[in-house]
């Protein structure tokens, strides 16, 4: 294959080529053709219109999933980038709810950053449900930025890294859904605020975390489970994606601690908890099979 030479090597080649004998240069010389003179070029012609629309560049290929930790409640994903700030986005498409969420339709793999490192895989289901995310971020690209169910860091180690957490995943790997409920819960007034979209209402609340054992504050979301447990301390339990920034694992069993809004049989009242909301049988029936999948819930 040809190629071509800096602009330093051209010179010397010419300089060589005097050198090696003006004979040869001026035979070279008499049997070129004489020149008639500049020429203009051949004019180019299009005889269609050019597409010149701008696509967005093709998604890298997807990495293999095996081996890689799964982003759900049971296990510890360090180095996952915060919230910065941003909150679950608007849906565009209303009849879907306000607020955009995404169910994930494959396993998908999860990034520190679009087209950054694969820090795991975000499940298709998380505890036996359709796995359901709230979206905070999306470009134009392909790339959704959402909030995954699982902890960045154990609280012995960084209670700061614990809850919170995002990752980027594919667009392709989801299908676009919603929902018009937002939960707030005030630890100091002790009630919750559930805003179902068309209406607003709020409760009392019977305990929130205590001192030692706080309520994770911030944004946090509905997981989606709803667990029922008769006979014993917590009868009816929606699931949240935080885990409490204080224990590392106030269930020995499965090494978590997650916090949910529950039930409960137990008298005490006010800020004693280990972390959960606990409500009365009335306020539980307003979220029980009702609160969506991918709800964010506030604690302030």
């Amino acid at each position: 294959m040809a190629r071509s030479l800096p602009r330093g090597a051209v010179a010397i080649a010419c300089l060589v080529g005097i050198a090696g004998g003006l004979v040869g240069c001026s035979a070279a010389q008499a049997e070129a053709p004489a020149a008639s003179g500049p020429t203009s070029p051949e004019p180019v012609v299009v005889h269609a219109p050019v597409d010149a629309t701008k696509r967005p560049a093709p998604l890298p290929d997807a990495p293999d999933l095996d081996g890689l930790t799964p982003l759900d409640p049971l296990h510890v994903v360090p180095g996952l980038p915060g919230l910065d700030g941003r909150t679950q986005l608007r849906s565009d498409d209303q009849s879907l709810g306000r607020w955009r969420t995404a169910v994930l339709t494959a396993d998908t793999a999860a990034y520190d950053s679009p087209d950054g490192r694969v820090v795991g895989v975000l499940p298709l289901t998380t505890l036996g449900i359709p796995t359901t995310v709230p979206v905070v971020q999306a470009t134009p690209s392909g790339w959704l930025r959402v909030m995954p169910a699982v902890r960045g860091a154990l609280p012995s180690d960084d209670r700061a890294q614990v809850n919170g957490r995002t990752v980027w995943i594919r667009a392709t790997d989801t299908r676009t859904a919603g929902t018009d409920w937002r939960i707030v819960v005030d630890r100091k007034k002790q009630t919750i605020t559930v805003d179902e979209g068309d209406r607003t209402r709020t409760f009392p609340v019977l305990a929130t975390g205590s001192r030692a054992t706080p309520t994770p504050v911030g944004a946090q979301f509905v997981v989606g489970t709803f667990w029922d447990e008769p006979g014993t301390t917590t009868p009816r339990v929606v699931l949240l994606s935080t885990q409490s920034e204080a224990l590392d694992d106030y269930d020995k069993r499965t090494g978590t601690s997650v916090t949910a809004i529950h039930t409960t049989t137990l008298r005490g009242r006010g800020e004693v908890s280990t972390g959960c909301v606990r409500v009365s049988d009335e306020v539980m029936d307003e979220l029980w099979h009702r609160v969506p999948a991918g709800t964010v819930v506030v604690v302030r």
